[in-house]
């Protein structure tokens, strides 16, 4: 049996015209607001429209958590050091918001999962990440929302989260799904480091 696409989150033409370049993180140094995961996009006109079909399908928060947010940190062999930041699908979260609904699940033993990933590398001396780990401890939630690259965040366009996956590049296997990070040859020697 041949995979077959399932209806994941990566529109490609989308997310191709908003080309994502960075990430950011926005935090409240009152302390009043949960954290923002901004998407940085040059084209922020496009990247509207990929926030707004996942909001029209999700709503203004991911209760299932069928939008799957990574970040893998450490080194990867000829890259510089940074982590990367991996969008995708949770197909059994989406699968139990069917069940839940009591709609029809489909079964499948294989699926097509597309998903877009970007490296970032910050400064040694950046204190964002940590910073966003802290906040996210204390509020048990973030926002993740497109941002311009004249980093103006669309608010508008914020959909609440509360899982996000913090993974290691060493901890990672071939079968892993955020190894899609990893250079296509990373499991043929010693790449990872």
């Amino acid at each position: 049996m041949s995979p077959i696409p399932f209806p994941g989150f990566i529109d490609f033409a989308k997310w191709d015209a908003a080309r994502w370049t960075a990430t950011a993180f926005l935090h409240d140094p009152e302390g009043k607001s949960a954290p923002c995961l901004g998407l940085v996009l040059e084209n922020i006109h496009a990247g509207r429209a990929i926030f707004e079909a996942w909001l029209e399908r999700l709503g203004a928060k991911d209760r299932y958590e069928e939008l799957r947010i990574a970040i893998v940190e450490g080194d990867i062999l000829g890259e510089a050091a940074g982590y990367s930041v991996h969008v995708s699908s949770d197909p059994l979260n989406t699968e139990r918001r069917l069940k839940a609904e009591g709609r029809i699940c489909v079964e499948w033993d294989q699926a097509i999962l597309p998903s877009r990933f970007n490296r970032m590398t910050p400064s040694p001396d950046s204190t964002w990440l940590r910073q966003f780990k802290v906040d996210l401890k204390k509020y048990k939630r973030y926002s993740l929302i497109p941002v311009s690259t004249s980093k103006e965040p669309l608010f508008d366009c914020a959909i609440e989260k509360t899982e996000i996956h913090f993974r290691m590049v060493s901890k990672l296997t071939k079968s892993d799904f955020d190894s899609l990070v990893l250079p296509a040859n990373s499991f043929d020697s010693e790449s990872i480091q």
